[in-house]
């Protein structure tokens, strides 16, 4: 059966999800997360398996979930709050996260196969967050490896997912899910990225509850999907909406690999058509060149 918490604090909110807003973000979201009405909309399966926990202010959902787990509480847990003082990205990049305006949503899930099996995990997610966005918004995201979400040319979400290790023989992981859904451009001034919003992109006022439902439930499915047949059927569907496909690319690293975005392999990995080859990369930052320029 499901629980659900809410807890009340007060606190502040730099930047990962996104760069430079042309002022046209709608207003601020003005209704609260609600777990009354977040729980409303949950599939059965969904109701079975969440821990729903909804603060008004946290340092980190992901931190909050990682507490969890520390008690032998982590599988299930589904933690979301209002605001994030010290949210993050990948590489320790800060998630810029202003109060009522997105959606941050971190949970907990104990895979059963090895740890070698969830390489595309953080591309499957991105998958479940894009149809969960398609369903509620009507948006047509795509996804840029590894872990982004893009709405056009500009950058409208994240996934960020940190593996602890096994417990009791499963592979214990945290699901960092970032949303930016109606954010002012005065918040969106820290972002040092191209970026938008939700509501801009679908042209309409978006129901944060709504759409918390419907990532909950994409989880739900796509994660127990996961941990029976891997991560393939879901990285068949991030290849459906790959943002890097068919463009010039250049990966950092040393040296940096060069070439044309050639799709993702089975386990996740960037296949890029080099001028020796195509090869794989596991890792690292993908940068679109422009007519010579990074973007």
């Amino acid at each position: 059966m499901m629980t659900v918490k809410l807890t009340q604090k007060k606190a502040a909110g730099q930047s990962d999800n996104g760069g430079s807003s042309r002022g046209m973000m709608r207003r601020v979201n003005a209704l609260s997360l609600n777990p009354t009405a977040i729980s409303a909309r949950l599939t059965a399966q969904s109701i079975a398996i969440w821990q729903l926990v909804v603060k008004s202010v946290v340092t980190s959902t992901n931190d909050i979930v990682r507490d969890y787990d520390a008690k032998g509480e982590g599988h299930g847990v589904a933690v979301m709050a209002e605001e994030q003082t010290r949210g993050r990205g990948r590489r320790g990049r800060i998630w810029h996260s202003p109060a009522g305006a997105n959606l941050y949503c971190s949970s907990g899930w104990h895979f059963s196969g090895p740890v070698e099996a969830l390489s595309g995990l953080s591309l499957s997610v991105g998958a479940m967050v894009a149809e969960a966005v398609m369903e509620v918004c009507g948006a047509d995201l795509q996804l840029k490896w590894p872990n982004d979400l893009y709405a056009g040319d500009q950058k409208v979400g994240g996934v960020l997912i940190e593996m602890l290790g096994a417990r009791d023989n499963a592979q214990s992981a945290v699901i960092g899910i970032g949303l930016n859904v109606s954010m002012s451009a005065d918040d969106g001034a820290l972002i040092d990225r191209p970026w938008t919003d939700l509501a801009t992109a679908s042209r309409r006022d978006i129901d944060r509850n709504e759409l918390a439902s419907a990532v909950l439930n994409q989880l739900a499915e796509g994660l127990a999907q996961i941990d029976q047949q891997g991560c393939v059927p879901w990285l068949n569907l991030w290849r459906r909406r790959d943002y890097l496909k068919g463009r010039s690319i250049v990966i950092d690293g040393s040296p940096p690999v060069a070439g044309i975005a050639a799709g993702v392999s089975d386990s996740g990995a960037l296949l890029i058509e080099t001028e020796s080859g195509l090869q794989e990369v596991s890792g690292g930052e993908a940068s679109v060149l422009e007519m010579g320029a990074l973007r």
